[in-house]
């Protein structure tokens, strides 16, 4: 009769087996995409226990955004605009180190910062926006860091959308700053 017995050793295993398929099953389910399922979220209802892995949901990116800069030159004329970050080829190696991309984020967050701002209508004019520290970053980064031709006098940056490949659709202006002196 021993032998049908299973050992400790066998019951813990069952158990740690049973448990952690249990909450892949239940981690699985929660991923549902139409919500249906609210019993799991009155168990976990900060998600502590049961993993989202719907990163973008609800709301996917369905736009790009981008920063272009020109710059005027001593007679006057403006230089073409000029994308700050253009879209390239990433290697394989930035997978694992790709310094360049904090620059990138932080300028990034920075106009989501002034997208959100302009949308809400907390500022009623642009010179209240100029005076913020994530206009002062754009400003910063299109002034010190980006080139400019020889003779550039002031540099202008732009915020706008596009809808990424569909060049069908035009880009969205968002936001045009004022000309500001190059030191």
């Amino acid at each position: 009769m021993s032998a049908l017995r299973p050992s400790a050793a066998d019951v813990r295993l069952g158990a740690v087996v049973t448990l952690l398929g249990s909450w892949f099953l239940a981690s699985v389910v929660k991923q549902e995409p139409t919500r249906r399922l609210k019993a799991l979220d009155k168990l976990d209802g900060w998600g502590i226990v049961l993993p989202e892995w719907r990163f973008f949901a609800p709301n996917p990116g369905v736009h790009d955004t981008h920063l272009l800069y020109r710059d005027q030159l001593a007679d006057g004329s403006l230089t073409p605009w000029k994308e700050c970050f253009p879209a390239e080829q990433r290697r394989v190696s930035q997978i694992l180190w790709h310094p360049d991309r904090r620059a990138e984020k932080v300028v990034m967050d920075a106009i989501g910062e002034i997208i959100r701002v302009l949308d809400s209508k907390v500022l009623q004019k642009k010179e209240d926006l100029q005076v913020t520290i994530t206009y002062l970053v754009l400003l910063n980064y299109a002034t010190h860091g980006r080139e400019h031709p020889p003779g550039a006098r002031r540099t202008q940056f732009l915020i706008a959308r596009s809808t990424g490949h569909e060049e069908s659709d035009a880009p969205l202006l968002l936001f045009l700053s004022n000309l500001h002196p190059l030191p």
